[in-house]
């Protein structure tokens, strides 16, 4: 165990903190003294953040931009949420900014993501940072980053998710997604839908509004894509991996911004792009695909991955997941010839034995037994010609720490 993993484990799982406001953080915040200098950019949505926010942080080191990246969960380290120019932090950056905190903080109670939110701001504001690139975990009104006062506000897509947290149905997960508006300030919306809710907030806050396909958009064609607004267009390769509205949004941003990028930036911004976990073949031979896919919304984008570059192999699915449901098996039923269910390190995942009832008992290769020895039976077995790695962040992140391939 590093210096840094035994102080988080000594204090930052310590302190008993269901406060899920934005008081302490706020109280804290203001003891920190942080001012921050550069652009501030939130991002919540249900699915897109990440890869939004890593298209932006591309763009923003092409313009020669310091850019800080604030993002969850992470794989493998803990030091992937907060990165510099594109690179996790340091642990010794890391550990004395978590000091920081926990030494102005006093008395005053902080849960596990109020102290990494504000141990992020400090490293940010004190490398004076030009562009924060911030991605909300859940919801956005309640999140401990929503202290800051965002230039620019985005909500990459509203889907059902989290409900237990949000509330049900997508007006209620809207009104805790639009809490990241500010007031006077731009705001971009990367579906077409708005939700009444969401109207609602953006009348309140007097904020200018940008939505998909209604104030910007992407054409798509077989070699290029135009990104298309009210006032220019400009023709990029196509960039079959990532999707078009992540793309447009992050355009419109640095417009919002008043940021000039010019297309070769954003075309160089663009070709730099890699995002670990996502719909991402990590090996050839053999074949494997990762995705940490936690929703329906995301289980399409895989599903489409799938049938566009897998269709006819054989294939196994390793799956774990913290949520007890079928929703994200049944759909990949009929693609998946073997279905494994490991149990993995991280206790908070589901009993692999809930799986089972799920998929045709011919169709199970083994549960409970350990990744690694679910990884080793499946090579074994020269039958497959692909393997999907699939569900939780834990399981993908233990995936890829065990160095399998």
């Amino acid at each position: 165990m590093t210096k840094l993993e035994a102080w988080i484990s000594k204090f930052l799982f310590s302190e008993d903190n269901s406060e899920k406001g934005l008081r302490n953080p706020q109280k804290v915040y203001d003891l920190l003294r942080i001012q921050p200098k550069g652009k501030i950019i939130l991002i919540s949505g249900t699915n897109g953040k990440g890869t939004i926010g890593e298209i932006l942080t591309q763009f923003g080191l092409q313009k020669g931009l310091k850019v800080g990246t604030f993002s969850s969960p992470h794989l493998i380290r803990i030091n992937e949420r907060i990165k510099i120019n594109g690179e996790p932090i340091k642990d010794d950056l890391f550990l004395n900014s978590l000091e920081s905190v926990k030494r102005v903080k006093g008395d005053i109670p902080l849960n596990f993501f109020q102290y990494l939110a504000l141990a992020m701001m400090k490293i940010f504001n004190d490398e004076d940072v030009d562009l924060w690139i911030i991605e909300i975990g859940i919801g956005g009104r309640l999140d401990p980053t929503n202290v800051l006062k965002a230039d620019l506000s985005i909500i990459s897509n509203i889907q059902l998710d989290h409900e237990e947290i949000l509330g049900k149905g997508i007006e209620n997960i809207a009104k805790e997604k639009a809490g990241i508006i500010k007031k006077n300030r731009p705001f971009i919306l990367g579906q077409s839908h708005m939700p009444n809710s969401l109207k609602k907030e953006i009348k309140i806050k007097n904020s200018q509004v940008f939505s998909y396909e209604k104030d910007f958009k992407i054409m798509k064609s077989k070699k290029s894509i135009q990104y298309i607004d009210h006032t220019y267009q400009l023709k990029i390769s196509n960039t079959e991996i990532l999707d078009p509205s992540s793309v447009a949004v992050s355009i419109k941003s640095f417009d919002c911004l008043e940021i000039d990028i010019t297309e070769k930036q954003i075309q160089k911004g663009l070709d730099s792009f890699s995002l670990k976990g996502r719909c991402e073949v990590i090996s050839k031979d053999p074949f494997i695909l990762i995705d940490v896919c936690h929703n329906l919304s995301a289980l399409e984008k895989l599903k489409k991955r799938i049938l566009d570059g897998m269709e006819g192999k054989k294939t196994a699915a390793i799956y774990a997941s913290s949520k007890d449901s079928h929703d994200l098996i049944s759909p990949l039923k009929e693609m998946v010839d073997c279905w494994y269910f490991p149990r993995c390190k991280e206790n908070r995942l589901v009993n692999p034995e809930k799986f089972i009832s799920f998929v045709d008992d011919k169709k199970i290769g083994s549960y409970g037994k350990s990744l690694e020895i679910t990884y080793e039976n499946i090579k074994s077995k020269s039958e497959f010609d692909a393997i999907i790695v699939y569900g939780s962040f834990y399981l993908v992140g233990e995936f890829l720490e065990s160095n399998f391939v």
